[in-house]
């Protein structure tokens, strides 16, 4: 699947607030999820304050699962 974008608030002007995070939303067999989501984590390192923002059991049991990092690496200083 793709990225899903979306932003928390919008701006006083009526335009889409600028959100530091890109998220992206998965449905996997549980197995393949977990493979998926332990790459993820590895190609997105902790600068990236990569989460798993939410997830659920479906029943076709699947996981749908939405993962959220940030645009740009945090600089180590």
């Amino acid at each position: 699947m793709g990225v899903i974008a979306y932003d928390s608030a919008w701006r006083s002007d009526g335009a889409m607030p600028k959100d530091p995070f890109i998220r992206e939303k998965f449905t996997k067999e549980r197995t393949a999820a977990r493979k998926l989501a332990a790459e993820y984590f590895q190609r997105f390192p902790k600068r990236y304050q990569t989460e798993i923002e939410s997830w659920r059991e479906l029943q076709s049991q699947n996981i749908e699962f939405t993962m959220k990092r940030l645009r740009e690496p945090i600089e180590s200083g």
